[in-house]
C-alpha cells in the first residue's frame, strides 16, 4: 500500500543514532519526527529523494543510506524523505535498486544535476496547499513557480498579450512548450507572482524579459513530438512567498496511478485566447500510454503528421479526476507549456512531471504532456553547466 504522508507536524529535539552496517561506523543526526495519516510499515511504498517509488525501513537496513549519509556524507539526513514513525523508530524512504543509479548509489557515483539543484532550492518559503478543489481559483502562493508568457500586442489598452505558461526551474531559465516559442511568434516577457494577470496594483508582481529561446532540436511545428522549450531570463526572479522554483521529477516511470497530479494556469493556449483572468488549478491522475493511445488513435499517421507514431514513451497522459457526480474535472485549466505537477509536504517541495502540449478535448478525454524526466540529459547542460550553477 502507497501511504503518503501528511506533513511535519511535530518537532523532536534530541539526537537520533544509526549503526551501519558492515563496518559502517553510526553517526547521530538531529530529527524531525514526521507523522503519517496511518502508522507507517517497514515495506509501505513511499516516494524517495528523486520523487521515485521507494520502501519504507529502517535506515541501518537501507544500503542506499549507509552508503550515503553516514559513510561518505553525501547527502544530508534533513533532505532523506521519511516515512514516519513505527513504534519508536523512524522510517525512512529507501530507494529501489533500479534508482540507484539515478540517485548514487555510491559517493563516487553523483546524483543528477536536476535533483542536486533541487536540493538546493531555498526551503520554507512557499505554502503547499494541502487541498484543492477542482475548478476554483488558487490561492495566494500555492502554484510559486509558474510564470506566464507575455507576447507583443496591437490590441488597445494591453501591454502584452498573454499566450502559454511556462515553470521556473532555475534562476534564469523557465520550461515550457516548444509550440509556445516557434520562431515567428515570440514572449516577450515572463509573469510571475501575481493569480490576477491583468491586475495592475499587485504588488508582488515580478516581470523579466526573455534573452534567449531553446526549443528541443528534434522539435517541429508539424508534429507534437519533443514539444519543450528552456528559456533564459534576462534577469531572475526574486524569492518570496508567491516566488520559488519547482524540482523536476526525475524518474521516467509513471507515477502510481492513486498519486494526485495538478495542472495549474489561466486557461492559456496557443490558438484560443479566452482564458480566466485569475489562476485556476485542477486535480489530476495518470492514464497509462497504452490506454491514451487508444483514444489518439485516429490521429496517427494523419495527414498533418500530429501523432505519425502514436503517443510515444517521452510523452505523458493525464485526466480529470472523477467526481461522486460521475464527471472529471476540467482538465483544460493548464496552458499550453505550463505544468503538469505534484506537491511532496515532506521535502516541502513540488516536482515537475510534464509539460502541457495538447488534448483532445476537456472532460473525459486525457491531455497529453511532454515528459520532463525523457529529457534531463538535454535540460541538465544547458541549465546546470557547471557546480557553481546549482547553487541557486
Amino acid at each position: 500500500m502507497y501511504r503518503p504522508v501528511r506533513s511535519i507536524v511535530v518537532a523532536v529535539c534530541g539526537l537520533f543514532a544509526f549503526s551501519g552496517g558492515g563496518g559502517g561506523g553510526g553517526g547521530a543526526f538531529e530529527v524531525s519526527r514526521t507523522l503519517a495519516e496511518d502508522p507507517s510499515e517497514k515495506g509501505d511504498n513511499c516516494l524517495d529523494l528523486n520523487g521515485s517509488l521507494g520502501t519504507c525501513t529502517l535506515p541501518n537496513e537501507c544500503p542506499w543510506f549507509v552508503q550515503n549519509v553516514i559513510r561518505v556524507k553525501r547527502i544530508s539526513y534533513v533532505d532523506v524523505p521519511k516515512c514516519g514513525f513505527t513504534r519508536d523508530d523512524e522510517l525512512i524512504c529507501c530507494p529501489k535498486e533500479d534508482d540507484l543509479s539515478r540517485l548514487g548509489s555510491n559517493g563516487d557515483q553523483p546524483q543528477r544535476k536536476a535533483a542536486q539543484a533541487c536540493r538546493n532550492f531555498q526551503r520554507g518559503i512557499s505554502y503547499i496547499a494541502q487541498h484543492i478543489i477542482e475548478g476554483v481559483e488558487a490561492d495566494d502562493g500555492e502554484v510559486p513557480f509558474i510564470a506566464a508568457l507575455g507576447y507583443s500586442t496591437s490590441e488597445a489598452g494591453r501591454k502584452y498579450a498573454w499566450g502559454c505558461g511556462s515553470s521556473w526551474i532555475a534562476k534564469k531559465f523557465l520550461l515550457t512548450a516548444a509550440h509556445c516559442v516557434r520562431a515567428n511568434q515570440r514572449p516577450i516577457v515572463a509573469r510571475m507572482g501575481t493569480l490576477n494577470l491583468e491586475a495592475n496594483d499587485d504588488r508582488h508582481v515580478q516581470d523579466s524579459e526573455l534573452k534567449k529561446f531553446y526549443p528541443h532540436p528534434s522539435y517541429t511545428s508539424k508534429s507534437k513530438y519533443h514539444d519543450i522549450a528552456l528559456i533564459e531570463l534576462v534577469t531572475a526572479f526574486t524569492f518570496d512567498q508567491n516566488v520559488n522554483m519547482i524540482c523536476l521529477h526525475t524518474d521516467t516511470q509513471d507515477m502510481i496511478p492513486t498519486h494526485v497530479l495538478k495542472a495549474s494556469g489561466w486557461g492559456l493556449t496557443d490558438t484560443d485566447k479566452s482564458r480566466s483572468d485569475i489562476l485556476l488549478r485542477v486535480d489530476l491522475s495518470t492514464q497509462p500510454l497504452a490506454q491514451c493511445a487508444q483514444q489518439y488513435q485516429s490521429q496517427v499517421g494523419d495527414a498533418n503528421g500530429r501523432l505519425a507514431s502514436g503517443v510515444i514513451k517521452q510523452q505523458y497522459c493525464a485526466i480529470g479526476k472523477r467526481h461522486a457526480s460521475g464527471k472529471r474535472g476540467d482538465s483544460c485549466v493548464g496552458d499550453s507549456g505550463g505544468p503538469l505537477y505534484y506537491s511532496d509536504s515532506r521535502a516541502d517541495r513540488f516536482f515537475l512531471v510534464g509539460i502541457t502540449s495538447f488534448g483532445l478535448g476537456c472532460g473525459d478525454s486525457a491531455s497529453i504532456y511532454t515528459r520532463v524526466a525523457s529529457y534531463l540529459d538535454w535540460i541538465e547542460p544547458i541549465v546546470w553547466p557547471d557546480e557553481a550553477s546549482l547553487q541557486q
